[in-house]
């Protein structure tokens, strides 16, 4: 049970950003209690050995860095480092491919489009959006500006139409003439996110934003040790700055119209309550909601499929220009050209599972072995992470376990068609004799985090740039004494801290 009875403030989930909150607010002084409903803190966040018997260590559900600044990291003293991918990315055509990064990226190119225009294009493109990234990361620590002082920033008009007014897939389809090419580049905007390129919503748009800016370069890096060390790192920081962590406590109500606000909870053992001047959310609009006894936002809706693998070796691939630990090093693309995308968005729409799933994949050991014990190491073990994409939880409302395992063989088969080995031929077994796979759904995730409907954002994500009622640091809500710290808020979704940090400097204005 907590220590005491009040406190300056209290942070319902111990997530990375309730985390990075509860370490800001007790670094300037504030008694803080943090309430987590598992046996453990980090969220999504985490790192686990989900093969029973295997010294691997995966990063489970989030799995790369981009979005976390630097900021936050030298601020709360974090023993916290990423590593850089010596390859960008690897998507196989036929028996060849396209590699990005390497050195390789230039020559790759020519190879597959014939000549140097998609190249320069393609140049052209991040050069663009690295000028963007360069103005706009910085901002998201920072009080919301508006719509027209960030246009200002930028300081570019045809960067500003194409991100933020046009649908992305305009910008793709007039830069780039390769369906290979457009399709790399419309990936960014459908991680996490289900919608069409020509969207009206710009949904995609969003999402490509934040795919994008990450760091000021765009760079999506490795979490040295899996995404737990960030994770447990924040917990220490949190800890040792004098914040209190009770999990196994799960909050079940807020009345945020006393003196203070009273936050009620329950526990293994029984049932307590708390009051604070300040509670910070670290979890759903949705959850908010229910905490609050108020009418539900909008039902958000996930749209991906994670899957984890530890393998005896990597597979050997087709394209016998590459070496498999250049295309699994980056992020491997498979079925995901741009018709192939289209296509799956299409069907998914209709309420098919698409024929050809789309998805990309990594393998974090070759930039990090530190996750897999000695012997696994040393043997040439390797994890693989998938990520598949447009496979909304609709999809598997009806039987989930069907139709994951469904949509976990058809998914693998796009794989295979690119491999010279099946990749079941490579999968280690577990103590057990099974194979070291694993696949979750939306529906999965919401059942095991709580992400409603499985988004892994809470809900869309948001143009980085004050809207009506988004307040001054965009983790406002209609109660005074509430602040929303999770994905869901302005400037939220992907492993970045950020909601977290923005909740604690709205308290510590106050």
């Amino acid at each position: 049970m907590p220590s005491h009875v009040s406190y300056d403030a209290v942070i319902v989930g111990g997530g990375h950003n309730g985390l990075v909150a509860a370490a800001y607010l007790a670094r300037a002084g504030r008694t803080v209690l943090v309430l987590e409903r598992l046996g453990n803190t980090g969220g999504a966040a985490v790192s686990s050995r989900p093969f029973a018997g295997m010294d691997a260590r995966l990063s489970r559900y989030s799995y790369l860095v981009s979005l976390l600044p630097g900021k936050i990291v030298r601020e709360l003293g974090l023993r916290f480092a990423v590593r850089a991918r010596t390859v960008s990315s690897y998507t196989p055509r036929g028996d060849g491919g396209l590699l990005v990064g390497g050195g390789r990226t230039r020559a790759s190119f020519a190879a597959l489009t014939g000549g140097e225009r998609e190249y320069a294009a393609w140049r052209d493109f991040y050069a663009t959006t690295g000028r963007v990234a360069r103005r706009v990361f910085p901002t998201l620590t920072e009080p919301l500006p508006t719509r027209e002082a960030l246009r200002a920033l930028i300081d570019d008009e045809a960067a500003w139409r194409m991100l933020f007014e046009e649908p992305i897939g305009v910008a793709i389809e007039e830069r780039f003439t390769d369906d290979l090419v457009r399709g790399v580049v419309l990936t960014d905007a459908l991680i996490g996110t289900f919608a069409d390129a020509h969207d009206p919503s710009l949904v995609q748009n969003r999402c490509f934003l934040y795919h994008v800016i990450g760091g000021g370069t765009g760079d999506w890096n490795v979490p040295v040790g899996g995404m737990g060390a960030l994770t447990d790192a924040l917990a220490d920081a949190a800890r040792s700055a004098g914040a209190e962590i009770a999990t196994r406590h799960e909050a079940t109500r807020i009345d945020p119209d006393g003196a203070g606000a009273e936050v009620s909870f329950r526990t293994d053992d029984g049932e307590g309550t708390v009051t604070a001047r300040h509670v910070l959310v670290n979890a759903s609009p949705g959850a908010l909601a229910a905490l609050l006894g108020e009418e539900p936002p909008a039902a958000a809706e996930g749209a991906q499929l994670k899957v984890n693998m530890l393998l005896r070796r990597l597979p050997r691939l087709r394209d016998r220009s590459v070496d498999p630990r250049e295309a699994f090093g980056g992020t491997f693309h498979i079925a995901e050209g741009y018709r192939q995308l289209a296509t799956a968005y299409q069907e998914a729409a209709a309420g098919r599972l698409p024929g050809a799933p789309p998805s990309e994949i990594y393998c974090h050991s070759l930039t990090d072995p530190s996750i897999l014990g000695p012997d696994l190491a040393a043997r040439g073990y390797q994890t693989l992470t998938l990520f598949g994409l447009h496979t909304p939880a609709r999809l598997f409302a009806r039987d989930n376990e069907a139709v994951r395992e469904t949509l976990l063989a058809a998914t693998l088969a796009q794989l295979d068609g690119h491999l010279a080995e099946p990749i079941a031929d490579c999968l280690a077994p577990d103590a057990d004799g099974r194979p070291c796979i694993e696949a979750k759904t939306p529906l999965d995730l919401e059942r095991e985090l709580r992400l409603p409907g499985g988004h892994i954002f809470h809900r869309d994500l948001s143009f980085p740039y004050a809207t009506a009622g988004a307040g001054r640091w965009g983790v406002e809500t209609a109660h005074a004494k509430v602040l929303l710290c999770g994905a869901g808020a302005v400037r939220g979704g992907g492993v970045s801290g950020v909601p977290g940090h923005n909740a604690a400097m709205a308290v510590l204005e106050r």
